[in-house]
């Protein structure tokens, strides 16, 4: 045994292939699963991956405006890699999946590279980087193909630090060191995977900060600024564009109406110190994942949850400022959690969810760190290091039975949706997308009913009015088709698949009058359609004879 481990710690191959193996098996069984939910809204509707002559979109539209929808993602970064797969394999599942693993297993190995150039000690950086690569927290931004951004995102900010840390340790000047310059390129390319690769600016002046400088308090700050302000420069541009030119739905705030959890930034403070609750229990205790979770905002700080986070967050910050000098990798680890965890907390900025799994994809680095070097301390100091390594191997199996079979959730859309709503029995968007499946798959009296379910639980939304018309279409109702297509775009004036399909259905019966108006209603959205543009000017030959 301690010859093996002697080996390992020296060969740095060795602990790559072991960290492909671990990811590897993990995710195996994943490969065939189906893509569905923001998958279509991200990939398979997104016509922006499709050609690459689109490419300047990708650095001035939203995400998903290749889908006609609009969010406040910018990810062009993630487009271009979306886009070079839909050339490769389109619809092939095995394809997306395999390049989603990779990206996951590649951020864990640079993620290896990077703590074991910073720390010098390869055990804790291999045995950090297989916590990260096998953890259950991370199988929904790993299984679910459209949060490959987490994993890209990752990979370019491990990337980032780790070329920092060359510099640092060259002792050269900034201004002549590639490493310095190509850190600071990864940054950007960070940012454009994801608007979480922002965080990089406040982990690098953490790490420069505790562990490479060995001044003063005032000497540290001074010759960390001296590095860091690029970094800073490109941070104020990036948020000064995304509340600019790039604010595509109100960047800075998902909610478009005022509520208590936008207007009290006390409420949305007691409301992460109950999350906080949750992610301790995901992290040490991963069970019952799932995507979706009903999470009420707090209301009080004397409920329990507020006080157990409150006090897990006042002691993590406290062991924090108490140990930066003498002991900065706790400092390091606290450090990084909190930064990494900061643009999906909600305090700041109100975002689409409280709570998700793989809000937990940076931030656990810096826990797996700390419990990491916690027992690397006292296995090292009672010499049990082999007995450590076997309780590691265990942790690392337990985890692999629980990705696998949470792998399973994913492997198809019926099934998922069947499970999820079982949880959410009242979420729109979850029982409208279950009827989609149910269409699509045939079962067209189960697609009736979740439709009408939909629709009873908002029915100003267009969408499922859309969903069931096609529905009535695809079984031979027409008129009922054709009020629904009618009702979906009265609701939304702009939905323009509902002007797609009316135009279709109505050159299907011969009325090329109403057909052309729907036609023209599709390219007002979209003038450079080219689909629509030939179909008007087939309908147009139609109306002249």
């Amino acid at each position: 045994m301690n010859s093996f481990i002697e080996l390992l710690t020296k060969k740095r191959w060795l602990a790559v292939v072991l960290i492909i193996l671990v990811g590897a098996i993990a995710y195996h069984n994943c490969l065939g699963n189906e893509m569905f939910w923001d998958d279509d809204d991200f990939i398979h509707n997104n016509r922006f991956i499709r050609d690459f002559h689109d490419w300047p979109l990708w650095f001035s539209q939203n995400l998903v405006a290749g889908s006609y929808l609009v969010s406040n993602y910018w990810r062009p970064l993630l487009l271009a890699v979306f886009s070079i797969e839909w050339h490769w394999w389109q619809n092939w599942v095995y394809g997306w999946h395999t390049v989603a693993i990779g990206m996951h297993i590649l951020a864990a190995i640079m993620l290896f590279f990077f703590l074991r150039r910073l720390f010098n000690q390869p055990l804790l950086a291999l045995l950090t980087a297989l916590l990260f690569v096998v953890h259950p927290v991370h199988n929904e931004a790993v299984v679910y193909v459209n949060s490959m951004g987490d994993a890209q995102e990752a990979f370019f900010v491990f990337s980032s630090l780790l070329l920092f840390t060359n510099f640092r340790r060259s002792q050269k000047p900034a201004w002549a060191s590639r490493s310095y310059y190509f850190s600071l390129i990864c940054y950007c390319l960070a940012i454009l995977s994801k608007e979480t690769g922002f965080v990089l600016v406040g982990l690098l002046a953490l790490t420069d900060f505790l562990l490479l400088s060995k001044k003063s308090f005032w000497n540290r700050v001074g010759h960390t600024l001296g590095a860091w302000w690029p970094f800073l420069t490109v941070a104020i541009t990036y948020v000064i564009l995304r509340g600019t030119v790039l604010n595509f739905a109100n960047s800075f705030n998902f909610y478009n109406t005022a509520n208590p959890f936008t207007t009290h930034i006390s409420i949305r403070l007691m409301t992460f110190f109950k999350v906080m609750v949750q992610y301790t229990g995901f992290l040490f205790f991963p069970y019952q994942l799932r995507v979706e979770r009903n999470f009420p905002w707090a209301q009080s700080v004397f409920e329990w949850d507020v006080i157990i986070g409150g006090l897990l967050v006042a002691f993590m910050l406290f062991e924090a400022f108490k140990c930066w000098k003498t002991k900065p990798w706790i400092s390091f680890g606290v450090g990084w959690f909190f930064i990494a965890i900061v643009p999906t907390s909600n305090v700041l900025v109100p975002i689409n969810s409280v709570i998700y799994e793989h809000f937990l994809y940076m931030p656990m680095i810096g826990i797996a760190f700390i419990v990491v070097h916690l027992c690397l301390g006292w296995a090292e100091k009672n010499n049990q290091i082999p007995s450590l390594l076997k309780i590691f191997a265990v942790i690392i199996m337990i985890f692999w039975g629980i990705n696998i079979h949470r792998n399973l959730d994913w492997r198809t859309s019926i099934g998922f949706y069947e499970q999820l709503i079982s949880y959410r029995p009242d979420d729109y968007r979850v029982i409208n997308n279950l009827g989609m499946e149910y269409a699509n798959g045939g079962f067209y009296d189960k697609a009736y009913s979740t439709y009408l379910k939909a629709i009873a639980l908002d029915p100003k939304n267009p969408v499922a009015y859309h969903n069931i018309a096609g529905t009535y279409r695809d079984t031979g109702h027409l008129d009922l088709a054709l009020q629904n297509f009618h009702k979906a775009v009265l609701l939304n004036p702009n939905f323009i698949w509902s002007y797609k399909s009316l135009a279709d259905l109505y050159w299907r019966v011969g009325d090329y009058k109403d057909c052309r108006e729907n036609i023209l209603q599709t390219l007002r959205i979209d003038p450079y359609d080219p689909t629509m543009r030939n179909a008007l000017t087939m309908v147009e030959q139609k109306l002249a004879h």
